[in-house]
């Protein structure tokens, strides 16, 4: 990750965990979260995922995760 690079999905916008290499992880590939954080500056944790079935909060991290945006956030829009 290079400092200031920016992500393709933001706080509150849907995502789906495509890929892990973390086997702990594995079970999460295919289901689709809403992010609660991102770190933007931060070397190694992408973004902090809440997925619909799963643990609470879910890091995902450069390198070992891929992501794909599903649904952006639409602040105001019903």
């Amino acid at each position: 990750m290079v400092v200031g690079l920016a992500l393709p999905f933001g706080v509150g916008d849907v995502v789906r965990l495509s890929a892990t290499g973390d086997e702990r992880r594995d079970e999460l590939v295919g289901r689709c979260g809403t992010v609660i954080e991102v770190r933007p500056g931060d070397r190694r944790v992408m973004a902090i995922v809440a997925f619909d079935e799963g643990p609470p909060q879910t890091t995902l991290v450069y390198g070992t995760d891929e992501v794909e945006l599903v649904e952006r956030y639409r602040h105001g829009h019903t």
